[in-house]
């Protein structure tokens, strides 16, 4: 029983590592997401997928800007006390 335990465990270790994506920009990714299911009628368990298709690029094109922030709020600024 224990070898038994040790060895899903260890498959379920080599199988679920997965390399990170080296993709140059402007390259189409495809993922898909297997999820099992269950439902009502026979063969009640069933496997759905969901496919994500993508194009790699820049997540940020432009730095944002920070805004100033007034040191005192009073009257002026319409914030009456």
């Amino acid at each position: 029983m224990q070898l038994k335990l040790t060895l899903a465990v260890i498959a379920s270790v080599l199988t679920s590592y997965a390399p990170p994506v080296l993709a140059a920009e402007g390259d189409v990714l495809t993922a898909t997401r297997v999820f099992h299911t269950v439902i009502r009628e026979s063969p009640f368990l069933v496997d759905r997928t969901t496919t994500v298709v993508w194009t790699q690029g820049a997540s940020v094109t432009e730095e944002a800007q920070p805004t100033a922030i007034p040191d005192t709020v009073g009257p002026a600024d319409g914030i009456s006390v």
